[in-house]
């Protein structure tokens, strides 16, 4: 069974050591995201310089989200919002319970992972016909090539999550940090066979490559810190118990991926009915805009849920607070920095080789969209993660179907009226829906009114002067990003009498009471 971890979980008490653990976490999860984003620019700039948005470009994006959509319906919010957290209390409790947990959860994962992958290879056709109607046959017979052989990394990909996700619940961090750099590295080399061999076929080969190096390392790391281990014969029954327990916590989550998948999918195939290029267009768009959260929200909402989940519940309203004023300060001044900058930001970052002037143009207009809501987006992933925290599963599913059908309805309502910018758009109305449902039900809508006021109109005081300083190249990004920084920095201090960024992400309040 897996061992208990080194430290008792709460041993010096939460007011000694949630502050630390929780920073930690953050830290370690944050290091892999900064590798992570930059292996991810360079494979975004690979692709764009080697493919553009043309026809292989477009048919991996596509087959990609066939992928994914089905896979992340049972494996995404039903592994990290179920497993860690019923894991760490069983460790905390029994260890001999939480691999009882591990076994039988993994059991039920590699059932369900290799049907996926089987219906995916047997349906390849009919599944890329229906994600992208607007493609060609052609297109749509490539798409469901690369399908297939994405459809072979599926049972790997699942066991990989599942093996970082036990890392968290014992505190550990290593697997989950380097995800992003692993999954990187794996489509580079795909990019880069393709490109070699003439082959596209190859650039889905790289995922399929990536889940099964990052199943191995996920294994290697778990089975080296005792954490995997065969239950005896006699502990079955125990391991149908804990799978229970998991299957009825899990069970409210499941129409969250659900929603969100059907969001995704919605989206592409509006993205096909507006034109190929649209396809591959708002996966770069989202390459740059999905920065922060891959920066911030998701390292903070992972490990809060196995850190901020050892706190009663008024200690961590109070740290959700903290935060929601933090990246409200951080997020707002980003988000109108990029829609002020987006067509430079996309040629400064992608327009060489096969990424012409087309893909600028596209590119920008989704990545406009995506920065109306980008601060609503990185806030919103963390204030939902902190209703799984309280284990409100089902308002957590409550609040992200709503805003998954916001953002299927203004996909739906608007591309044929402004084309590209709907993709953004949609985008942003579903992340500003979810933002603002999940502050009302964490009872903090009071808190982010009274806080977004000022922040609003510190944005209409600095629109003009982002307008003013707004020009093509990286000096002018340069110094308009000093500009931007200086009047926010400035801003915050003196307006909002916020302290630094750091010191308000170190500032626990909740933590010094508790003390």
């Amino acid at each position: 069974m897996m061992p208990v971890a080194s430290s008792t979980p709460g041993a010096a008490g939460p007011a000694a050591t949630g502050r630390g653990r929780l920073g930690a976490a953050y830290a370690r999860l944050l290091t892999g995201g900064v590798l992570g984003k930059a292996l991810g620019f360079v494979r975004e700039i690979a692709l764009a310089a080697s493919f553009g948005t043309g026809p292989a470009a477009a048919s991996f994006r596509a087959a990609q989200t066939a992928t994914l959509v089905p896979t992340h319906i049972f494996s995404a919010d039903a592994l990290n919002a179920g497993f860690i957290p019923l894991c760490a209390q069983y460790l905390r409790e029994d260890p001999r319970r939480a691999g009882s947990l591990y076994t039988a959860v993994s059991l039920l994962m590699a059932a369900i992972a290799f049907a996926v992958a089987g219906l995916l290879w047997v349906g390849a056709e009919a599944w890329a016909g229906l994600l992208v109607p607007g493609f060609s046959p052609e297109q749509r017979a490539m798409t469901a090539a690369m399908l297939r052989a994405m459809a072979i990394g599926v049972p790997f990909y699942v066991q990989a999550a599942l093996a970082s996700y036990v890392e968290m619940a014992h505190g550990r961090y290593l697997v989950g940090s380097i995800r992003s750099a692993v999954q990187n590295v794996g489509l580079l080399v795909g990019i880069g066979a393709a490109v070699l061999t003439g082959n596209p076929l190859l650039l889905a080969w790289g995922f399929t490559a990536y889940a099964i190096g990052f199943a191995a390392v996920g294994v290697w790391s778990t089975g080296r810190a005792g954490m995997l281990a065969w239950p005896r014969p006699g502990s079955w029954p125990e391991a149908g118990r804990q799978l229970g327990e998991f299957v009825r916590i899990a069970r409210p989550l499941l129409l969250l991926p659900l929603v969100q998948q059907a969001a995704l999918a919605a989206e592409r195939v509006v993205a096909s009915l507006i034109g190929l290029e649209a396809v591959a267009a708002t996966d770069y768009a989202r390459a740059l805009a999905d920065t922060g959260l891959a920066l911030i929200a998701v390292p903070l909402g992972l490990a809060g849920l196995a850190e901020l989940g050892r706190l009663d519940r008024d200690a961590a309203r109070d740290r959700l607070r903290s935060l929601l004023r933090l990246l409200l300060v951080v997020t707002v001044p980003a988000s109108v920095f990029l829609a002020l900058h987006a067509e430079p930001v996309v040629r400064l970052v992608f327009a060489r080789g096969e990424f012409g002037d087309s893909s600028v143009r596209i590119t920008t207009l989704v990545l406009t969209g995506l920065a109306v809501g980008f601060w609503a987006q990185v806030t919103g992933y963390v204030m939902v993660r902190g209703l799984a925290i309280e284990r409100r599963n089902g308002r957590v599913a409550l609040v992200s179907a709503v805003a998954a059908a916001t953002h299927i309805a203004v996909n739906l309502a608007l591309f044929r009226a402004i084309g590209p910018l709907a993709l953004g758009i949609a985008a942003s109305a579903g992340a500003i829906a979810l933002l603002a449902l999940a502050v009302h039900a964490l009872g903090m809508s009071r808190d982010m009114v009274r806080f977004a006021i000022p922040v609003a109109g510190g944005t209409l005081i600095y629109v003009p002067l982002g307008l003013a300083l707004r020009g093509d190249g990286a000096l002018a990004l340069l110094v308009s990003g000093t500009a931007a920084l200086g009047f926010w920095a400035a801003f915050a201090l003196l307006v909002l009498r916020q302290r630094p960024a750091a010191a308000a992400l170190a500032r626990a309040p909740a933590y010094e009471r508790a003390r």
